[in-house]
């Protein structure tokens, strides 16, 4: 598992303000057509798809179920037309403090692989200081949320890295798919899941359904007793929005049920100071979200979103078995320059081997196994990092002008 980016409106505070903003019903598709199919890229679990904004671009966007209206990292993108008398939404921090304003945006067009939405409402940062493309390693420009899920019956394949779109109207249920019940609340799907932590009874939570988080399980300890920290944790960097770097711990869930399917050993973080609803004397617990299923598990299959029937229906894929990755070196890399091809260490894990070789925070990496890092694209230097206990990693970084080479083991660390 990566170091994530959650660029989520749902790590957000917001005083007072309903975020949506976009309209589903714009959204159709061309010329008639019954079901249309595009192609995304993968990077990290994430789904990244070129869109057109008033006819230019394309530019990237991140296909976000977690996310209750689009967004737009980048004002440039737009004309100064889409801004005249744009509503101000203030954005707050779980402490309390304000952090930014956005903007909501109008009569935005959307146009991607046979898709149009006319008269168009998205979010806009006044200015643009999230480092996703630095996290990621690709550009990206904005978030497609809800108005995609709510208008047509999405069809998810990670193996192919495709998408399909179609009207509700048209959808027939495909064999082998099971069936999961769905709930769709302010735009976005929950769904309940059984979790069975080391030493504990299980217990049923009802968790966000979000492509925009590219780790496995998020659990929210600090509001609920029943979610227990497991025995081994490491402090960790869980993501970043723009109320800041969200910290917190990350272990492994014994084993957790999510419909029929059974999933061991889940790589589940933990944060701190998630901002998360708490349940009152008027709210029984079952319908209070503890926590948000991500990519990381959702890739594992075939997925078909149908908000209007209130399902998810899956079927595994061939990366259903494969185990939930963690770093076994012991740092992260972001990605920085023209092409981002240029990384540099912004995270070390106390006790890991880069801790012990002594690697710091700020080295540029500038070779791995004796081969040039800007070689790699972000993901293949990830991928470097997370490799079998026992094998070795030789690094070269530069430090302050000096090369320095460093040799490493890799270790489980969780």
């Amino acid at each position: 598992m990566k170091y994530l980016p959650i660029i989520l409106l749902s790590t957000f505070l917001v005083h007072g303000t309903n975020l949506h903003a976009q309209n589903s019903i714009g959204f159709g598709l061309e010329n008639g057509a019954n079901r249309v199919s595009l192609s995304f890229k993968n990077e990290s679990n994430l789904m990244i798809v070129p869109i057109k904004i008033n006819d230019q671009g394309p530019f990237n966007f991140i296909l976000d179920t977690g996310s209750e209206s689009g967004m737009i990292f980048d004002k440039l993108i737009i004309g100064e037309n889409n801004l005249v008398n744009a509503r101000t939404i203030p954005i707050y921090a779980a402490d309390g403090n304000k952090v930014t304003d956005l903007w909501v945006a109008n009569d935005i067009r959307i146009n991607f692989a046979g898709v149009h939405g006319k008269d168009q409402s998205m979010l806009v940062l006044q200015s643009n200081f999230v480092d996703i493309e630095n996290v990621l390693g690709v550009e990206a420009h904005g978030i497609l949320g809800s108005e995609i899920f709510n208008r047509f019956v999405v069809h998810i394949d990670y193996s192919e890295r495709r998408i399909n779109l179609s009207h509700p109207e048209d959808f027939k249920r495909l064999k082998k798919y099971k069936k999961i019940p769905i709930s769709i609340e302010n735009f976005r799907p929950y769904v309940k899941v059984n979790v069975k932590q080391k030493g504990e009874k299980p217990i049923t939570v009802k968790l966000l359904i979000d492509t925009g988080a590219s780790s496995a399980l998020f659990l929210d300890a600090e509001s609920n007793e029943d979610i227990i920290l497991p025995e081994r944790t490491l402090d960790h960097t869980i993501g970043r929005g723009l109320a800041g770097v969200i910290k917190g711990k990350i272990g492994r869930v014994k084993k957790i049920k999510l419909g029929k399917y059974k999933f061991k050993k889940v790589l589940t973080s933990y944060p701190e100071e998630w901002g998360l609803s708490r349940p009152d004397d008027d709210t029984k617990r079952e319908n209070i979200r503890y926590g948000t299923i991500g990519s990381d598990i959702l890739s594992k299959f075939h997925v078909i979103f149908n908000y209007s029937e209130g399902y998810m229906y899956l079927k595994p894929n061939d990366n259903f078995r494969e185990r939930f990755q963690f770093n076994t070196i012991g740092m992260n890399v972001m990605a920085f320059g023209e092409r981002l091809n240029e990384y540099y260490v912004n995270d070390i894990i106390p006790g890991s081997p880069a801790e012990k070789a002594g690697l710091e925070i700020g080295d540029e990496v500038i070779a791995m196994n004796n081969n040039p890092a800007f070689f790699y694209k972000l993901d293949e230097v990830v991928s470097v990092l997370k490799r079998t206990p026992g094998e070795r990693l030789k690094l070269i970084i530069r430090r302050n002008g000096e090369l320095m080479q460093f040799n490493l083991k890799h270790k489980r660390l969780l």
